[in-house]
């Protein structure tokens, strides 16, 4: 699998705001962080395949927004591809931190980011009950807290002369 990764601009096509949306279900929230985004679809040889949103949090830390792949590319190492360009990216933008969050029932979510590198460290109680009007379920279970995911990014060590 060969991704290419193109920047995109407001407005984005009905395709990628589609994608978005099966990652984050409220076109309001989505609407308001991206604005302050780098944005970015990944193209493979047949199309669109994903799409990532990369908003930065300080001088330090980037969050990924919404990372999100086709329904039809699903578990085929699409979303890895996302995340690694994602950490690449960070570090030729001088980030150190790289953030994402998550439902606490988005269980291949959880899986594929600690697969990455990414560890909890923290929690939002009630995050999706506050701030989404509808309800949420993932996996059968309704979606209330979420979770905060960072990898530390760390620079090879260069020999001193």
């Amino acid at each position: 699998m060969t991704l290419t990764y193109e920047r995109m601009s407001l407005p984005l096509t009905p395709a990628l705001n589609d994608l978005l949306l099966l990652a984050d279900p409220s076109q309001r929230l989505v609407d308001g962080y991206l604005a302050t985004s780098a944005i970015y679809a990944a193209n493979d040889r047949q199309g669109l395949a994903g799409v990532l949103v990369l908003q930065r949090q300080s001088d330090l830390v980037v969050e990924v927004k919404n990372v999100a792949v086709s329904p039809a590319k699903q578990r085929r190492g699409y979303g890895q591809a996302l995340i690694q360009f994602a950490l690449q990216w960070a570090i030729e933008h001088g980030y150190r931190t790289v953030r994402i969050a998550t439902g606490t029932t988005s269980l291949t979510q959880l899986y594929l980011y600690q697969k990455c590198g990414f560890r909890v460290v923290g929690v939002v109680p009630d995050y999706f009950t506050t701030h989404y009007g509808q309800s949420i379920t993932g996996n059968g279970l309704p979606l209330r807290d979420r979770l905060i995911l960072e990898k530390t990014i760390s620079l090879p060590r260069l020999p001193i002369n």
